[in-house]
């Protein structure tokens, strides 16, 4: 298992795992646009001081990922450390690669000043095992998220 940045030329690799997150998440149903994802990418890449941006490989095949970024509240100057997503090929859950790339953010989150660390599980899946994650983690459960469809 290796965990590196991710580059532009993984982009493509890390869109079709993307899908294979949507399909199976509460978002599926929903579009699904390359080449917002291929802009996306470059913005991550472009920017490191704001964006987390890694992948987890074994064999040269990229079978975990991790999106991320700082920001400060709305309320307030104190920065706080976000997931845009984290996901783990199903054929790959069980092991590591979520554990530590949980924990490789927090520590890009901590160096990059952020207050605190605020993931969240709004795919809808396996959320009570997220939860039990998360929790072993050290982190709090402190809210829901809620979905209504036109």
């Amino acid at each position: 298992m290796l965990i590196r940045d991710f580059t532009l030329a993984d982009v493509p690799e890390m869109i079709e795992l993307g899908r294979k997150m949507q399909e199976e998440s509460s978002f599926d149903g929903l579009d699904y646009d390359f080449d917002k994802l291929m802009a996306l990418g470059e913005t991550y890449i472009a920017n490191p001081e704001i964006y987390y941006a890694k992948v987890v490989t074994h064999n040269g095949v990229i079978y975990a990922m991790y999106v991320g970024y700082i920001s400060e509240y709305y309320f307030s100057k104190d920065l706080a450390a976000f997931d845009l997503l984290l996901f783990v090929h199903p054929d790959r859950r069980g092991g590591l690669a979520a554990v530590r790339l949980i924990k490789d953010f927090e520590e890009w989150a901590y160096e990059n000043d952020a207050k605190e660390i605020r993931p969240a599980c709004s795919t809808g899946v396996k959320s009570e095992m997220t939860r039990q994650l998360y929790e072993s983690l050290g982190y709090e459960t402190v809210g829901y998220t809620f979905r209504k469809r036109r």
